[in-house]
């Protein structure tokens, strides 16, 4: 029988793939990591999430407790729905505090590690008051709401981007790590990803995504020239449409034999094996995965994110020489098509790009889960 010490993380952050996904990711590190560093210490994560997120259909799925609460963020839609949710707002953020006192009541955890977005700000408040470790994962290079206002608080910031440290004006240790992704993102032989996804084993192949929602801006467009495209370079794509959008793009392009839609993929590993190229929007856990998997990349940043994050995300990989971006303004000029025929009429352009991508000598949820433990044996005096 084991003789070590338990104690509770507390990890928190979701309402999108961009922030729950690096959550997991660190736990998991965190867990596997926390056995073969310390000696007689057992560490556990708890997650807290929100009810209305993603994580309230992936929480289930993965082995750690959890607490789901009725938070959302402050809606600025002009609509009778979003005033109404507006005004509930406040008896939401109630009922959540209350609930998540209660989590840390009971679980007396160690540490708070937040990646980002509202369902996070709670946590963090409480590890304030209760003077409980705050570590920050940011994941973009203009910083969330939630990220800024607890950087006030937090030991540790890690963070992918150094634009980042133009908007944390508060005394906080800065450690760039890069972004967590999941741990299920894999290289897989081509040939047999492609026969995963059901494609052709020769054809160039572009793997088409907006983020696991879809972009229906990014939908409308390629809908206009794919069929161009695929008589011009005989090409094959496979295109996460997104549920919106799906029914839509069935109807445009369901006979089209060289067009895959799905309108989500769960095996992002095939998804990105089998492309030579993809076209996709420039959210940080996007990035961070195109990186890890070091498929050359145009990227359309969304032209609404907060700061025009995403723009300065995408301009990371593209000063590197592994992405090119294109605006949705820029559609006109038709510069996607250009940058295709570039890419698939010059291979040895492509496998240039392929080869400017950075090579990590670390897992990236390591580093962040390694510098945390250290921080925790400081701290708490383990050996």
């Amino acid at each position: 029988m084991s003789s070590k010490q338990k104690y509770t993380v507390i990890i928190t952050g979701g309402g999108t793939g961009g922030h729950y996904y690096p959550a997991v990711a660190i736990a998991d590190a965190i867990q596997r990591l926390s056995g073969e560093l310390l000696k007689g210490v057992h560490i556990d994560c708890h997650y807290i999430g929100s009810r209305f997120g993603i994580e309230q259909r992936l929480a289930a799925k993965n082995s750690y407790p959890y607490t789901l609460i009725p938070v959302k963020g402050f809606s600025r839609y002009l609509s009778l729905k979003s005033l109404l949710q507006n005004i509930i707002l406040p008896f939401r953020l109630i009922r959540s505090f209350i609930k998540i006192w209660a989590v840390y009541r009971r679980l007396d955890p160690i540490a708070t590690i937040a990646t980002g977005g509202y369902v996070s700000g709670i946590p963090g408040y409480i590890s304030n008051r209760r003077h409980i470790p705050l570590f920050v994962q940011e994941q973009n290079a203009f910083p969330g709401v939630t990220s800024r206002i607890l950087s006030k608080h937090a030991i540790g910031f890690f963070y992918a981007y150094d634009a980042v440290k133009d908007h944390i004006k508060h005394d906080v240790l800065f450690i760039k790590s890069g972004n967590p992704i999941r741990s299920n993102i894999k290289c897989m032989d081509t040939s047999a990803a492609r026969a995963e996804m059901g494609l052709n084993l020769k054809p160039f192949t572009i793997f088409i995504f907006g983020g696991s929602q879809g972009s229906l801006g990014i939908n409308k467009y390629i809908a206009k020239h794919i069929t161009s495209w695929i008589d011009k370079y005989n090409i094959q794509v496979l295109w996460q449409t997104g549920k919106a959008s799906y029914d839509m793009l069935h109807k445009q392009l369901g006979k089209q034999s060289a067009v895959t839609l799905l309108p989500y993929i769960d095996n992002m590993s095939a998804a990105y094996s089998a492309a030579d190229m993809v076209i996709s929007r420039a959210g940080a856990l996007t990035l961070a995965e195109i990186e890890h998997m070091r498929v050359p990349a145009i990227l359309i940043p969304l032209p609404t994110a907060a700061g025009n994050h995403q723009y300065y995300n995408a301009k990371s990989l593209e000063s590197q020489g592994c992405a090119l971006i294109i605006e949705e303004h820029d559609f006109p000029k038709h510069q996607i098509s250009e940058h295709i025929h570039s890419m698939i009429r010059d291979p040895e352009y492509l496998k240039r790009m392929a080869d400017s991508f950075p090579r990590r000598e670390e897992d990236t949820s390591d580093i962040i889960a390694k510098s945390i433990i250290s921080t925790l044996r400081s701290l708490y005096a383990w050996s």
